[in-house]
């Protein structure tokens, strides 16, 4: 990798969001000289950058504040997480704005540009060789709009690196992300039914993130100068029989054409309590492990947390929503 300059001031969309906020925690921590702006519609509950820009990312101002920042990295995280009924919505989000937030980090000359994408983009099929490598190709659910909209912005990212070689530009692939009480439509699976559904008797195994290692792996690779894709997850994984164990609820075998027309269903009619997306309920079937040995090797970055163990914080703290988990 190419020797660049110092981390020192570093910009982040969706700053105030759960991936946002562990990762300003973890450069104060590790870099306390380093200066933030943050950009993001709202003020964070906590872990405040030095500016912050309360905007929209499709807002013009979104670029001018960062080219008056002058950053040397980039860090894109705003994305339209939570699912919408609004798919236009969605895609000016996710495509248009990680389009502009491109546009200002070539107009300041960041060195460094890197982006949130996820482990979905991979799809549960049953023929992956697991756990997946970077290099596996990208077959999400298209029922799935956010893993959809996450292989979209990954093209985009590599058009963006090769238009501009002298650039660091990395995306993170991370597992489920999980943290003290965090709730969101990936955590309503886990933390909202009165069961774990094994569709077809499938007993999936799952990776889990803890917040803090997706941060610090973020870090690792914007300071290694790290390009391309970086899987982010431990390399063990709890099955649903062993979460159902975990939350003290019953394990039923269902059949997946019943799991699948349910949550059509559910979310057709728009009923309460769970908000899953009806294309989820395929990764409950067939598994999507993957592998992190890349950025093991290449940022000497491993993570500190088992996916048992980021799991078990998923279920303490106080329970309140959080639609920024990649």
């Amino acid at each position: 990798m190419n020797p660049l300059p110092p981390l020192r001031r570093i910009a982040i969309t969706g700053s105030s969001g759960l991936y946002g906020r562990a990762l300003v925690r973890e450069i104060r921590r590790v870099l306390p000289a380093a200066t933030l702006l943050g950009i993001d519609l709202a003020p964070p509950r906590s872990d405040r950058p030095d500016e912050l820009v309360e905007a929209d990312v499709l807002d013009p101002a979104v670029a001018r504040a960062t080219t008056a920042f002058r950053p040397d990295t980039v860090v894109h995280l705003a994305f339209a997480v939570e699912p919408g009924r609004d798919r236009r919505r969605m895609r000016e989000v996710n495509l248009d704005g990680t389009r502009r937030v491109l546009a200002a980090a070539a107009g300041c000359d960041a060195c460094r540009v890197l982006v949130s994408s996820s482990a979905t983009v991979y799809g549960p099929w049953p023929e992956h060789a697991l756990p997946c490598p970077e290099d596996t190709p990208l077959r999400p659910r298209p029922e799935f709009a956010y893993a959809a909209d996450k292989v979209e912005v990954e093209a985009l990212l590599t058009s963006f690196a090769a238009r501009h070689p002298a650039r660091a530009v990395s995306w993170t692939r991370p597992a489920i992300i999980a943290a003290p009480g965090v709730r969101n439509f990936l955590a309503d699976i886990f933390l909202t039914l009165p069961w774990m559904p094994l569709p077809d008797g499938a007993d999936t195994p799952l990776q889990f993130v803890h917040e803090a290692d997706v941060a610090a792996a973020t870090l690792a690779i914007l300071t290694a100068g790290g390009r391309g894709p970086y899987n982010v997850a431990p390399a063990d994984h709890l099955t649903q029989r062993e979460i159902a164990a975990a939350m003290g609820i019953p394990a039923v075998w269902l059949p997946f054409w019943l799991v699948a027309a349910a949550a059509r269903a559910w979310w057709t009619v728009r009923l309460p309590w769970i908000r899953t997306p009806p294309g989820l309920a395929a990764h409950l079937r067939h598994p999507w492990l993957v592998d992190s040995t890349r950025l093991r090797r290449e940022c000497g970055f491993a993570c500190a947390y088992s996916s048992r163990e980021a799991f078990a914080a998923l279920l303490t703290g106080p329970i309140g929503r959080d639609s920024h988990t990649a």
